[in-house]
């Protein structure tokens, strides 16, 4: 029996798990679950590169698509954790995505995660995020998604503002609004 455990060691890699409901409640931990596999380390380092490569007044945009479940929320936390974590860029398995995040020097990247199905609009949930990069309470802040764009990114000195739009990890159903054209 003892020779089939070994056999079946030698196909299954078995390591501790944890069970993160909110991924952005502490990064360190969600950097630690996160498994990499080729194809994810070569989309976080590419990633964690264009970043890098924001000049101000030209900003760049990705997205990432995927079924439910599949980990999508997941990375978007742990590209978040490594951003404004510099001190989790030792912490990184992966040999690719370790040389780019530590690419990144010792800057502190302002990220803002934007929780869809939080507020009844998009532009609200923009402004709850937003309220501690800008320093204001949301009432007083602008309802124009340029003027609060332009006001939070002049808050951030040289480094590019970092906004993570996901869907909240807690609602009950489907996200079903359309944003339009915001």
């Amino acid at each position: 029996m003892k020779r089939i455990a070994e056999k079946v060691k030698d196909i299954v890699e078995v390591r501790p798990f944890s069970n993160l409901f909110d991924f952005t409640a502490d990064p360190s931990q969600t950097l630690a679950g996160y498994h990499f596999t080729d194809i994810t380390a070569d989309l976080m380092a590419k990633w964690l590169d264009a970043v890098t490569k924001v000049k101000s007044g030209l900003g760049t945009a990705v997205a990432l698509a995927g079924f439910r479940g599949v980990g999508k929320s997941h990375f978007l936390a742990t590209i978040a954790a490594l951003l404004a974590q510099p001190e989790l860029r030792s912490r990184v398995a992966d040999p690719l995505v370790g040389s780019t995040a530590h690419a990144l020097a010792r800057r502190q990247f302002p990220v803002a995660f934007i929780r869809r199905g939080t507020y009844p609009t998009l532009l609200e949930e923009l402004q709850h995020s937003l309220s501690a990069i800008v320093g204001e309470a949301v009432a007083s802040m602008s309802s124009s998604i340029n003027e609060l764009l332009m006001t939070a990114a002049s808050k951030t000195g040289d480094l590019p503002l970092v906004l993570i739009i996901d869907t909240a990890f807690e609602r009950s159903e489907r996200v079903s609004r359309d944003d339009g054209a915001i």
